[in-house]
């Protein structure tokens, strides 16, 4: 409706492209500040300043693409003319229908002309606002509120300043939704969610099946399942897909049936090496010379990096199994963030990767090296790169030294012989006993490793080989691949 604009001597008022001086201000100094909006005659006016130096202006016109609500304010620094950024604290902010009384000095907030504040009892009062902000009386909850839901304008070339036709709400008309019902409550999602999920919209449940198909093979019915549309690819089993959408509407769109009739298929349970060459030859079953689109056999997978992340606490025995509390953010009222200086951090800790701080702007370094999900899109469908940066991770990183050492003690603790110590690794990273040959390989790195680490005057030489040799546990391919 109004935008005030403040620099360091002066309060403005933004009329569309103009912006007006209505009053002279003093830095350091209380002021007052009253409007007053004509919404029959969409202007405003008002009075800003402090008792005995008051500045009155009147009939502004408001913006004109204002629908009419009174349902927020923002307040927020902008530089103005390459002026130093001034400081902005709202103190008694009020709106009402009624007419606001006039300025006096009897109005909470407004510091009397004729004395001057005690800057002793002003920084107590601060110190004491600062205090409640930060630290109670109720843990800080970050959130977004919706505001007042209503039509809107559409803007002409994008322009907020240059309103168009007003745009009813309502639902997408080219895949057949129309207006939104009068006295419509609340945002619409309600409505949008029950007209996506009507029994006669094929596509809502075609999507969602696919999505679980591909969390399960790795792959979906359709390929692109971002983009059933045209320039999708067609699903490799049209029927096949039909099929799980018609069952999932019967049962009522319950993804925990969806999930059950899946995974008890014998697609599903087959073994997870080809029963044929997946390359064709002369001699192959010509009937199998296409196989790319087939379900032959349970496809090998790399773990995503959450989960690798989390196998290589679970393995550690660092991982803390407690559900994650909030981040320890800075303290609001030191916020200086701006657009080209944002917030940026990474909080490490032993929970589960499900609880790493994810922002927006910049991902978290070990998800960005294993191809975790994009936090400005939705990701349909991870890459699974192979880059020489992962290998080095492995080997360089202190995350994983850090974990491998801790491994190392943990086996050494358990099992007191060496060959038990590496039967016992390969146990809990792979699921299995150590081949004759992988402990004879192991039994010579061991050596070799505490003969080159006491070489060059390290001491305990036992735990740091052993660490060395789990890091090479934590790369192999079968670590980090599921069958």
């Amino acid at each position: 409706a109004v935008a005030v604009l403040l620099t360091s001597d002066a309060v403005s008022l933004q009329t569309g492209q103009e912006t007006v001086r209505i009053a002279s201000v003093k830095p350091n100094e209380w002021h007052n500040l009253q409007l007053r909006l004509n919404l029959a005659d969409r202007t405003v006016s008002g009075t800003v300043g402090k008792p005995g130096e008051l500045s009155s202006f009147a009939d502004k016109p408001l913006s004109e693409s204002w629908s009419g609500a009174i349902d927020f304010a923002v307040l927020e620094s902008a530089n103005q003319n390459d002026a130093a950024l001034p400081g902005i604290e709202f103190d008694n902010l009020g709106i009402q229908e009624e007419p606001i009384p006039a300025v006096s000095t009897d109005v909470p907030g407004i510091l009397p002309t004729e004395s001057e504040p005690d800057p002793a009892e002003l920084s107590k009062q601060l110190q004491e606002l600062s205090a409640l902000l930060t630290d109670g009386p109720f843990p800080m909850t970050y959130g977004m509120a919706e505001g007042t839901p209503h039509n809107v304008r559409t803007q002409l070339r994008g322009e907020p300043d240059k309103p168009g036709d007003e745009v009813p709400r309502g639902f997408i008309k080219a895949l057949g939704g129309g207006s939104l019902p009068e006295n419509t409550p609340g945002s619409g999602r309600l409505e949008l969610a029950q007209w996506l999920t009507q029994p006669d919209n094929p596509l809502t449940a075609r999507v969602m099946v696919n999505r679980i198909w591909q969390y399960h093979f790795g792959r979906g019915l359709v390929r692109t399942p971002n983009d059933f549309g045209v320039r999708g690819l067609p699903p490799t089993h049209p029927e096949l897909l039909d099929h799980l959408g018609t069952q999932f509407v019967r049962s009522g769109w319950s993804v925990k049936t969806m999930h059950r009739l899946i995974m008890l298929s014998a697609t599903y349970q087959q073994a997870s090496f080809p029963s044929f060459p997946l390359v064709p030859s002369p001699f192959a079953n010509p009937d199998h010379a296409e196989t790319a689109d087939l379900y032959s056999h349970f496809p090998r997978r790399r773990l995503s990096a959450e989960e690798i992340r989390d196998s290589i606490l679970a393995i550690s025995g660092e991982l803390d199994r407690e559900p994650a509390k909030e981040h320890s953010f800075p303290s609001p009222i030191s916020w200086g963030f701006t657009q080209h200086g944002p917030f940026s951090a990474v909080y490490e800790h032993n929970k589960r990767s499900v609880y790493l701080m994810t922002q927006r702007l910049k991902r978290h370094p070990f998800l960005a090296l294993f191809d975790g999900p994009d936090p400005n899109a939705t990701t349909a469908d991870r890459l699974g790169t192979t880059v020489p940066t992962q290998a080095l991770f492995f080997l360089n990183d202190p995350f994983v030294h850090m974990k491998a050492d801790a491994w190392a003690g943990r086996l050494q603790a358990g099992f007191p012989a060496e060959a038990q110590q590496i039967d016992q690794a390969f146990r809990m990273a792979l699921g299995r006993s150590a081949t004759d040959d992988e402990q004879l390989e192991a039994a010579e790195f061991l050596s070799a490793c505490r003969t080159e680490l006491s070489s060059i005057g390290q001491n305990n030489t036992d735990r740091r080989a052993l660490a060395a040799f789990l890091r090479s546990v934590i790369g192999s391919n079968e670590f980090l691949h599921v069958d």
